[in-house]
């Protein structure tokens, strides 16, 4: 099976895009640019100039333009096209979170080491049985039988493998997009997550969905 042929769209990472990456797959589709982003956030910083500090940055990106946009952007971006975040409290646990109007979540992980930079993914639940392409990892140092198993250099042809429905980890840094199963294996793969890192569940949601006692807007 051709890769491009997946039925999951899925954007690789780029630069600093993961904001613009997890916005598009989650809804599965290239909605967001990275020019939309970028218009996002100066429209942001012009309307708050104030919180610039004495440096004038762009608090919302990266000053360089290469991404590394905040939850502003983000919230902006959402609502021009219908919808909305919800921020999980973390004081509850997760399998308290109601996801039933939720179209997906977008996923921030904030690493303890304090020079490592946050990141951005999607992951997404699709009511239908999936055949995939499945990409071999390869990397240095890795045994030579392991990668003569692999495609050929500029081949496109793959495995695939079948899945039932379920939750999908749609992160940009991905090879290829990973299964995660059943509401009951997705609060176990993100209590997993917070054990090693500061990580932050935002729903999204259609524009004004009220949200529950288990989240805050």
């Amino acid at each position: 099976m051709k890769l491009r042929d997946s039925p999951i769209y899925h954007e690789k990472q780029s630069f600093w895009l993961c904001a613009k990456h997890s916005l598009n797959n989650v809804l599965q589709q290239e909605l967001y640019t990275h020019a939309d982003l970028e218009r996002i956030a100066k429209y942001l910083h012009e309307l708050h100039p104030e919180q610039t500090g004495w440096l004038k940055f762009n608090s919302h990106k990266n000053f360089l333009g290469f991404g590394d946009y905040d939850v502003n952007v983000i919230t902006s971006a959402l609502q021009e096209h219908g919808y909305d975040l919800l921020w999980h409290d973390n004081r509850s646990d997760i399998e308290e979170a109601d996801l039933s109007n939720s179209v997906g979540l977008i996923v921030h992980i904030q690493p303890e080491w304090f020079f490592r930079r946050g990141h951005w993914f999607a992951v997404k639940h699709f009511n239908k049985v999936l055949t995939t392409p499945v990409v071999p990892v390869t990397y240095v140092g890795q045994p030579r039988a392991a990668r003569s198993t692999s495609p050929e250099r500029g081949s496109h042809e793959y495995d695939a493998k079948t899945f039932e429905p379920g939750f999908w980890n749609l992160d940009s840094k991905l090879v290829h997009p990973e299964h995660i199963g059943d509401r009951d294996e997705l609060n176990a793969f993100l209590r997993q997550l917070s054990k090693r890192n500061r990580v932050h569940v935002l729903l999204i949601v259609p524009l004004n969905t009220p949200s529950t006692a288990s989240l805050s807007s």
